[in-house]
């Protein structure tokens, strides 16, 4: 089955999300998965009661090297999609990445306000991972969440503004804009598709005309050359 035309050329919301929730984030678990081991062995028979408190939790997963391994306030690395799920069931709290503070952004915002002629560099996942954790793990910020949204909003609208000065120097064979995420470039990537396809039609259209102009001189020159009797 075909794809709308919209979908061959950019990704969906849904399919960012997808790409964004694999990636790993650390996070405070609070709750243990890690089988106890006991040192004494006189403890080894003991009735099945102390056994279930020791083992705690086990959590079905095929990669069972951090999930299975987690102790409590203990910071771990899992998938994002995992954080999420343990953090809608209040097993976890999620650390937020360095970038995301209010100082941080600030520091951002001031970067791309100075260098008029580049971006910061952020992750590839910034914004999808920002209204992500606002959505769902607000609690987990030290700074207020109205304050982050806020500085967000004014990176992304100052990095729109400059991409859009950039696109004046676009070509039919190529744009260089460097450290943008996938959600900026897939914002841009119709627009900017279907104007380099106009660019290279006309750049190979005036190369033809150019060619044939040639051509008609050449052959204007050779007819001279036999009306002359040369």
């Amino acid at each position: 089955m075909s794809l709308p035309n919209h979908l061959n050329e950019t990704f969906s919301p849904e399919e960012i999300q997808f790409l964004v929730e694999n990636e790993p984030i650390r996070i405070f678990p609070r709750i243990t998965t890690r089988q106890m081991v006991r040192a004494n062995r006189q403890y080894d028979e003991f009735d099945s009661n102390t056994a279930k408190q020791d083992m705690k939790w086990k959590l079905i997963t095929m990669d069972d090297t951090s999930l299975n391994n987690m102790v409590a306030m203990k910071s771990t690395q899992v998938t994002l999609w995992v954080a999420l799920i343990l953090k809608q069931q209040a097993k976890c709290s999620i650390i937020a990445p360095a970038w995301l503070t209010v100082k941080e952004l600030d520091r951002k915002i001031q970067y791309e306000q100075t260098h008029l002629d580049r971006f910061s560099e952020m992750p590839w996942n910034w914004l999808v991972l920002a209204q992500l954790l606002f959505n769902k793990a607000a609690d987990d910020f030290h700074d207020p969440v109205h304050e982050l949204r806020s500085r967000v909003q004014d990176l992304r609208e100052i990095r729109q503004s400059k991409v859009l000065k950039g696109l004046q120097y676009l070509n039919e064979s190529h744009l260089q804009l460097d450290n943008l995420s996938v959600l900026e470039i897939n914002e841009l990537r119709p627009f900017i598709i279907g104007v380099m396809d106009k660019l290279r039609d006309m750049h190979a259209a005036a190369h033809s005309g150019s060619a044939n102009e040639d051509q008609d001189i050449d052959n204007y020159g050779d007819d001279r050359y036999v009306e002359a009797g040369v």
